[in-house]
């Protein structure tokens, strides 16, 4: 393909009708049509650029993490990582004809094992079947150079502090291999399981239109870097995750993972294992749950206890209570505990006062199949746990 108006320091090639039509089959599996679409423009970028490093520079370039998690990480954010030897490019796709500057996303600079040695700015016509690497730069640049937008979390760099000529890179690659191209990167924090499994149960909500944005970037940060954690986020998103606890298979000591004996989560604390039994006297089954509430401030657990019977007449009791976590006497001031129906439906609610050391709902009756919700409410977080009977 000629490029007549192509600026012949940057890169052009072209996208083939073929690989066009497989990346858009293969960009489907994402939970709107705007992720969707991020997809597309990763892949087409991929499968054009890839073979043609391969080809000219790198035989041995590879996708990093790996081409089975590309799909998990298109769900989270923009941009493609392609490890060569000892450094690691990042591709930043967009379709946008104003290359005024490169914006980056966070995760590709802040999440350490994530964290590129050079980004590079990529322009993709479909229409025309192209794309254009227009420019790059390196991770230390833009942290030391760049602008972060804190409201959007993207580090951008003008088009100006660039360098145009990709085989700049490669030259700099031959010459001075060990250039330094990456800033110091702070570590991110290692989330307790119970907190990710939250974590993934609120974000993996596909209600959330930017997870990215819903709790502190440390949070969304050390969840991404788990590979597994990141995994069941994306497949939670797509609704492949069942978002019922089947407590009819409860009472045949059959329970969903996060769901623990009283015992395991306060086995020094004889109050409150006393406590427990006397609200459980009549409950067959009695299973607790730690809920993490995250904000901008600091994170609050809380612990949602459930406990079914049987009764005379083949329904099924369900009693639901909210306790503070091991080592605190008291809920959090205004944490509420909300039963809602199948379709978020208000049923009963309950908010926690000053000193209170437990909530609970009306305990009520319901025939197998019965399908409800429980929320978990403090200030703007929730957590929302879906149950059929």
């Amino acid at each position: 393909m000629m490029f007549v108006f192509a600026d012949p320091s940057q890169l052009w090639l072209e996208i083939p009708t073929q690989i066009q039509e497989k990346s858009w089959q293969q960009s489907q599996p994402f939970s709107s049509p705007s992720r969707r679409w991020r997809a597309y423009l990763n892949r087409v970028c991929l499968d054009v650029f890839l073979p043609w490093l391969q080809e000219e520079y790198a035989p041995n370039a590879k996708v990093f993490p790996n081409v089975k998690a590309l799909e998990s990480v298109w769900e989270a954010t923009n941009g493609t990582a392609i490890t060569v030897g000892e450094k690691r490019l990042v591709l930043i796709p967009t379709e946008a004809v104003d290359d005024g500057e490169l914006r980056v996303p966070q995760e590709w600079l802040d999440i350490p094992s994530w964290a590129g040695d050079y980004y590079l700015a990529v322009q993709v016509n479909p229409d025309e079947q192209w794309i254009r690497v227009w420019g790059y730069t390196t991770h230390e640049k833009l942290k030391q150079e760049g602008c972060y937008d804190a409201r959007d979390r993207v580090y951008s760099l003008d088009k100006d502090e660039l360098i145009c000529d990709l085989s700049v890179l490669w030259v700099a690659q031959q010459h001075c291999p060990q250039e330094t191209t990456q800033a110091a990167i702070a570590p991110l924090p290692t989330l307790p399981k119970v907190q990710a499994e939250n974590l993934i149960q609120r974000l993996g909500n596909p209600e959330v239109t930017f997870p990215h944005l819903a709790v502190p970037f440390k949070l969304w940060g050390a969840l991404l870097e788990n590979e597994n954690w990141r995994k069941q986020f994306y497949q939670k998103r797509l609704g492949r995750v069942s978002q019922a606890a089947q407590l009819g298979q409860w009472f045949g000591d059959l329970f969903e993972t996060g769901w623990q004996s009283v015992e395991s989560v306060f086995p020094e604390s004889r109050n409150l294992a006393t406590r427990f039994r006397r609200a459980a006297s009549e409950a067959e089954v009695e299973r607790v749950k730690l809920i993490a509430l995250d904000s901008e401030s600091e994170g609050q657990t809380v612990v949602l206890s459930m406990g079914l019977s049987e009764t005379d007449d083949d329904r099924v009791r369900v009693r639901l209570q909210l306790h503070p976590q091991r080592g605190n006497d008291y809920l959090p001031t205004g944490v509420r505990l909300v039963l809602q129906s199948e379709e978020g439906k208000v049923l009963k609610q309950v908010e926690a006062r000053s000193r209170d050391n437990f909530v609970q709902i009306p305990s009520f009756k319901c025939f197998p199949g019965f399908r409800f919700r429980v929320q978990v409410k403090l200030d703007k977080v929730s957590v929302t746990e879906d149950f059929v009977v």
